[in-house]
């Protein structure tokens, strides 16, 4: 076969495109300007029909994701619960040709069935359950939908593990209305499953990881986390009411710290911590809970004694799955074993446990405040709580937890309960009378619609902001049955506050998720043409002059918008504070005229600034090899092997592209691969790397 050369004249000189973008420059009022900066970022939506189904508020973030699907193959929805985020994505899924896959949690399986069927779809379903086993769908699919993604956040858990090699290659739509649940770093996680880690820059940020030393204003965000600044305002009909401790409940929380204050838990100070930090959260549920946490305790003892010491694995156990966003695993003592637990702890439980829990009178008042006939879901963290709601409602209250449900005594299908508070509760017959209540772990707060209820009760606080969004979000849905939705909160007593601070934490962690989810929030473009801008102005000031320049650059199907700055003597720079202080400044200087030639020079410098921090840099996670490839390359080129030649080609490509985490896992495992193994291998192809291109939409200089 005929090799390609590279000769001399083919090869021939173009323009510099900083000068060929300074020529069209022209001057307007600083006010223009700025809406023309202000409005470069905006992403172009596709003015396709959208699909019948779909409602007028849930048009334009159909049109944003179909945008970030064609551009960067991935993309994260973060609309609102209850603003029918399963319905844009099923919008998504109605233009694509091919099989699609729904990664949804088992709960909300027949759900998504039921709203596909209605959108007459084709879609096959594969659980996190079963991703949690290990097992990948059977079929080859150019789409993903992954539901509830907030559960990916964990890059280290095996069902990322699964996941994440197998999106490689496929478009991928998250879905997930709470993205931040601790940390800004949740948010990078998800992104680093979807996107490249060079995805956003084009708009100055060479990393996703950067994004943890950025202040949540990165347009380029904007493109891939798609949040509506429009919802119907019916969602959020809502009236909150605070249940604070009496002077009973005052006294609950005081005894319950003692009691956890006499143990000694554990010599290890991290150990200690954990252990007592299970032990309060199960006491601010409820004393039911707190006596099962007590005897979960003793039992962790008990092991701990006939094994010789406790290991990390059964103090993971003993915490729970809600409890692992408290702790870093990987810093909690490395070593198998962590010493011994005081066994002198256990003679202590036992005379504690040989009583009773007590009797709990917050529980009484919830049933005086539930007993108006209104319908009624209550959320409770620990299994312990709700059973002990269970037995104070009454036979006619229905209850769901992780493993069962049922009305009363009796079981039932999970299913069936919760479609009594669903939107075909009209027509539910299963029982002679539709219960009126009910009493649920988190496991139903995430995805289902239990709209038919109109007040929800927290019974006790959840570890994160994340859960209690998730929680009433399964009433303040679209088709909400009732004008408002009351939501009643039960706080923990002062004692517990004060010794776990779960009221602090979950204020703490809210104010960051409504700072980040505000900056996402998507506000349509306003109309301006399409020449570049210039404004100068007169320092009133004093101060040095500077400059600011907002740049359009492309990179293939890849768009983006970078702010360069410079205040006189200093390089050029990126950072959104220093661009936001420059055009505050800009705001107070007059009116003033400069050079055209020193303002074309500027520009150009800017330009050649943006170009460079638009060339990412990133490191292979093995530096070997590429040069391994090379190698293997040079030999199929000499005994002209093309098949194997194609595929290390395609494999360089692969190794030398900005990687997803799913990619650099793949990278990770070809580099203890053998040469042979490498030749053989089969990875997605990549397509070359595209020039970048860039035009100067707007610049300011403050002189």
């Amino acid at each position: 076969m005929p090799w390609p050369r590279v000769v001399a004249e083919a090869l021939r000189s173009v323009a510099h495109p900083a000068e060929m973008g300074a020529a069209s420059l022209t001057t307007h009022p600083l006010a223009t300007t700025l809406q023309r900066i202000a409005d470069a970022e905006r992403a172009e939506l596709p003015n396709a029909a959208a699909p019948a189904f779909l409602l007028p508020h849930q048009i334009e973030p159909w049109r944003r994701v179909t945008a970030a699907l064609r551009g960067w193959d991935g993309a994260l929805l973060a609309e609102r619960p209850g603003t029918g985020k399963t319905w844009i994505a099923l919008a998504i899924a109605s233009r694509h040709d091919g099989p699609v896959v729904a990664m949804v949690p088992a709960i909300v399986r027949g759900q998504w069935e039921s709203a596909a069927a209605r959108a007459q779809l084709q879609l096959t379903f594969w659980t996190h359950e079963r991703l949690s086993r290990g097992k990948l769908p059977p079929i080859d699919a150019r789409l993903v939908i992954v539901d509830e993604a907030h559960r990916f956040r964990d890059l280290s858990s095996r069902r990322s593990r699964t996941m994440a090699p197998w999106l490689v290659g496929r478009k991928t739509l998250l879905i997930s209305a709470t993205p931040i649940v601790n940390r800004v770093a949740d948010l990078i996680a998800l992104l680093r499953l979807v996107v490249s880690d060079d995805a956003l820059a084009l708009d100055g940020t060479q990393r996703l990881t950067d994004l943890q030393q950025e202040i949540p204003t990165n347009s380029g965000l904007r493109r891939v986390v798609v949040r509506s600044t429009a919802v119907p305002p019916e969602l959020f009909a809502r009236r909150t009411e605070v249940i604070n401790a009496d002077e009973e409940e005052v006294r609950r929380g005081e005894a319950a710290v003692a009691v956890i204050g006499r143990l000694v838990l554990s010599e290890s100070g991290s150990v200690r911590r954990l252990v007592r930090s299970v032990l309060l959260d199960a006491a601010a549920s409820s004393d039911a809970a707190l006596w099962s946490a007590l005897h979960r305790y003793r039992a962790l003892l008990l092991q701990s004694r006939d094994s010789g010491g406790a290991s990390r694995a059964m103090l993971r156990r003993f915490a729970g799955e809600a409890l692992d966003q408290l702790v870093f695993w990987p810093l909690l003592e490395v070593q198998p074993a962590l010493g011994d637990l005081p066994h002198g702890d256990i003679a202590y439980l036992d005379r504690i446990l040989a009583q009773p829990a007590p009797a709990e009178r917050w529980i009484v008042d919830i049933a005086h405040r539930c007993a108006d006939g209104a319908i009624t879901t209550c959320f409770a963290r620990h299994r312990a709580t709700a059973q002990r709601l269970r037995e104070t409602m009454g036979d006619s209250a229905a209850w769901v937890t992780g493993g069962a449900a049922g009305i009363g005594p009796h079981r039932m299908d999970r299913a069936t309960v919760l479609a009594a508070f669903g939107p075909s509760r009209a027509s539910w017959q299963s029982r002679r009378h539709v219960p009126l209540m009910l009493i649920a772990t988190d496991v139903a707060a995430e995805g289902l619609d239990l709209h038919a209820a109109g007040r929800i009760v927290h019974v006790d606080l959840p570890w994160t902001a994340m859960r209690i969004e998730q929680r009433e979000g399964r009433l303040l849905r679209i088709g909400q049955h009732h004008h408002r939705v009351d939501v009643v909160v039960r706080m923990p007593a002062p004692a517990i506050e004060a010794a776990l601070a779960p009221a602090a934490r979950i204020d703490r962690k809210s104010a960051l998720t409504r700072q980040w989810l505000a900056a996402l929030e998507f506000h349509p473009p306003a109309c301006g043409d399409a020449a570049s801008h210039v404004s100068t102005t007169a320092l009133r000031d004093g101060g040095a002059s500077a400059t600011i320049v907002a740049v359009q650059l492309a990179r293939g199907s890849r768009h983006g918008r970078m702010v360069v700055t410079r205040i006189a003597g200093t390089p050029w720079t990126s950072d959104l504070r220093q661009a936001r202080a420059l055009i505050d400044r800009a705001r107070r200087a007059m009116p003033g005229v400069g050079r055209v030639d020193e303002q074309r020079q500027l520009i150009g410098e800017a330009m050649r600034a943006a170009l460079g921090l638009a060339s990412s840099e990133h490191h292979a996670p093995c530096a070997g090899l590429i040069a391994r490839v090379h190698r293997l390359a040079r030999r199929a080129a000499k005994e002209r092997d093309a098949a194997v030649l194609a595929r290390l080609d395609r494999l360089l490509r692969f190794a030398a592209a900005s990687p997803t985490a799913g990619a650099r896992s793949i990278l990770s495992d070809l580099c203890a691969a053998r040469d042979d193994e490498l030749c053989r291998a089969d990875v997605p192809d990549c397509p070359g790397v595209s020039p970048v291109t860039a035009c100067v939409v707007g610049a300011i200089f403050l002189q």
